[in-house]
């Protein structure tokens, strides 16, 4: 239960010091640019579809190092999931034991909150 827990606060401070939710707005705004392109009159069939080009590869520029941001976020509990699908007994639960992941909630919650306190004492 005690990997299962640090994965999570893992996941929680990466969650926290990447900029994941900045990747994800950066890729929303280039998706509505794109829509605004499509959505504008008067301008030339060839201008339009060279600007989607270059607004196709700064989407796919984005999405990947969003999708990556997120893959290294969730990489802790990742990790430990697998190991705990491959040998439970190092991670001291199964993977279906719910009782204990039921335990680790309000653990979870707990350090949550207490770190939202303490970022919110800080700032004062």
């Amino acid at each position: 239960m005690i990997p299962f827990f640090l994965a999570i606060i893992a996941v929680l401070e990466l969650a926290r010091a990447l900029p994941l939710i900045p990747a994800f707005r950066e890729l929303s705004a280039c998706g509505q640019h794109a829509m605004r392109l499509m959505a504008r009159r008067g301008v030339s069939e060839w201008g339009k579809e060279r600007a989607m080009r270059i607004l196709s590869a700064r989407m796919f520029a984005r999405s990947v190092r969003a999708g990556s941001l997120l893959l290294a976020t969730a990489a802790p509990l990742l990790i430990v999931l697998t190991f705990a699908a491959r040998w439970p007994e190092l991670i001291g639960m199964h993977a279906d034991d719910w009782t204990s992941r039921l335990w680790l909630v309000p653990f979870t919650l707990g350090y949550a909150a207490l770190r939202w306190q303490v970022r919110r004492v800080q700032r004062r």
